[in-house]
C-alpha cells in the first residue's frame, strides 16, 4: 500500500473551503444599492446613496459530514463530522458614506470594513490516525478594508473605483503526518503552528447607467491581485502557500415595474480556476496527484471557474416598509471523474441559496433583515483503489441570517 498516496489524497479531502463573491447579505446589487455597502459590490452605486453610516452582524450555521458507505478500512467508519463545534460562525461589518461636489460634479465616498462569505471553519472531534495526532482544525477567513470613490459622469452615468486591502489569516492542525522530507516540500511549516496571516492590495472598477426613470444597468470589474503568503502554512498549500484575489466579472440590471415593485437580474464570473488551489487530488488520466505538499503542483481543493445567477423581487406595500425574495444560483461544472476526491471543494458549496429579507425606514434609521437557506449539497462517488475503494457521500447545510442598522446623517 503506497501510504503516500493515502495521506496525500486523505489531506486534500479535508482541506474544502466555501468560496464566494459578494460581501453577503447586503440588500446591493451590481446595479444598485440602498446603504453605505453599496459600493462593495459596484463602485458605481457609491454616489447614488444618501449620506449615512451602516454596521450589520451575519450569523451563520453550517453542517458538513462525509459518509464512508462501503467500510473503507482506511477512513473513518460511518459519517465523519466536519463542523464539529464550528457549526455557528458570526461576522461583524461597518461602512460609512458621504456625498459631495468636486468641481460642480456629484461625487462620493465610502469606507467600508466586511468579512467574504469564504470564511471556512472545518473540525473533527477526534485526531484522525491517516493524518495526524491532534483532531483537524482548518480554518480561512478573508476580512477586507475598501476605499470606494465615485462620481456622476452624467446625470444617467456613473463610474466607480475601489481601492482594497485584503487581511487573510489561515489555521491548519492535525496533520503531522505529511511535516516531513518525504511529503512536503517544506518540513517544520506545514501543521499546528497557530494562525498565520498574508495581506494585499486589490481593485476594482464600476459603472451604472439609469435608463430611464424604470431601468437601471450596472457592470463590475475586480482585477486578480496577489495577496501575500501563509510563511507558517507554506510546506502545505499549494505554491509555498501564495495567496491570490480571483478576478470577477458581472453584470446586471434592475427593473421597477410600478411605483412600488421592483425586480433585479445579474450574472457574475469569477476566475477561481486560475488560482494556486486549482490543484486537483486525481490527475487528468486519473491518477492520484502525488507533488510533495507546498510544491507549485501539489494538490488542492480543484478550484472552477463560478458562474452565479441573481434574481429578486421587491414590494413595499407601504411607505418606509419593504420585502423582498431573492435566489442566487452556481452553476455546476461537471466532475468528470467517478472519484470524490476530485474538485473536492464541491463539496462545501452552497449551490443554490434562498433569501427572504426585509427593510423598515423609521425616520433617520433604516433597518435590514434576512433569512437565507442553502438548498443541501448532497455529492457522491467512490474511493481510489489504492486507497481502499468503496462508495463515499457528503452533505453540506448552509444558512444565514443577517441585520443591518444605517443611520443617515
Amino acid at each position: 500500500m503506497n501510504k503516500w498516496a493515502l495521506w496525500m489524497c486523505w489531506l486534500c479531502a479535508m482541506s474544502d473551503g466555501l468560496y464566494g463573491v459578494l460581501a453577503g447579505g447586503r440588500p446591493n446589487a451590481v446595479s444598485g444599492g440602498q446603504n453605505a455597502f453599496a459600493g462593495v459590490v459596484n463602485p458605481a452605486n457609491s454616489v447614488w446613496v444618501e449620506d449615512r453610516v451602516d454596521v450589520g452582524g451575519f450569523f451563520v450555521h453550517q453542517t458538513s459530514f462525509l459518509r464512508n458507505q462501503d467500510h473503507n478500512p482506511f477512513f473513518p467508519p460511518g459519517s465523519l463530522d466536519q463542523t464539529y463545534r464550528v457549526k455557528w460562525l458570526s461576522t461583524v461589518d461597518a461602512a460609512i458614506h458621504k456625498r459631495f461636489l468636486l468641481w460642480r460634479t456629484a461625487c462620493s465616498l465610502s469606507g467600508a470594513f466586511y468579512t467574504t462569505p469564504g470564511y471556512t471553519k472545518l473540525r473533527t472531534k477526534t485526531p484522525l490516525s491517516l493524518l495526524g495526532q491532534t483532531p483537524v482544525i482548518v480554518e480561512n477567513k478573508t476580512e477586507v478594508c475598501s476605499a470606494v470613490f465615485s462620481c456622476k459622469i452624467h446625470p444617467n452615468h456613473s463610474f466607480g473605483m475601489s481601492m482594497d486591502y485584503f487581511m487573510l489569516s489561515h489555521r491548519r492542525n492535525g496533520f503531522q503526518n505529511a511535516d516531513n522530507p518525504f511529503f512536503s516540500v517544506s518540513p517544520g511549516h506545514v501543521t499546528n503552528r497557530g494562525k498565520d496571516r498574508s495581506s494585499g492590495v486589490g481593485w476594482s472598477v464600476g459603472w451604472r447607467w439609469k435608463v430611464d426613470d424604470a431601468l437601471a444597468v450596472g457592470l463590475v470589474f475586480v482585477k486578480k491581485s496577489s495577496v501575500g503568503q501563509y510563511r507558517k502554512y507554506r510546506g502545505y498549500e499549494p505554491d509555498h502557500a501564495k495567496n491570490s484575489i480571483p478576478k470577477t466579472i458581472g453584470g446586471g440590471c434592475t427593473y421597477h415595474f410600478s411605483s412600488k415593485m421592483a425586480g433585479r437580474l445579474e450574472f457574475l464570473w469569477t476566475g477561481l480556476g486560475d488560482l494556486p488551489n486549482a490543484n486537483n487530488a486525481i490527475e487528468p488520466d486519473g491518477t492520484l496527484n502525488l507533488h510533495k505538499k507546498g510544491s507549485k503542483k501539489s494538490s488542492g481543493p480543484g478550484l472552477q471557474n463560478a458562474t452565479y445567477l441573481n434574481v429578486g423581487l421587491g414590494y413595499a406595500p407601504f411607505a418606509g416598509v419593504a420585502v423582498g425574495l431573492g435566489f442566487s444560483h452556481r452553476f455546476k461544472h461537471a466532475r468528470r471523474s467517478p472519484y470524490i476526491l476530485s474538485h473536492g471543494y464541491m463539496r462545501q458549496i452552497t449551490y443554490d441559496l434562498i433569501t427572504i429579507g426585509a427593510n423598515v425606514r423609521l425616520g433617520l434609521h433604516d433597518w435590514f433583515f434576512s433569512l437565507s437557506h442553502g438548498l443541501s449539497n448532497h455529492q457522491s462517488g467512490t474511493m481510489p483503489k489504492v486507497l481502499g475503494g468503496g462508495n463515499f457521500s457528503s452533505v453540506k447545510h448552509y444558512d444565514t441570517l443577517s441585520f443591518a442598522w444605517g443611520y443617515l446623517y
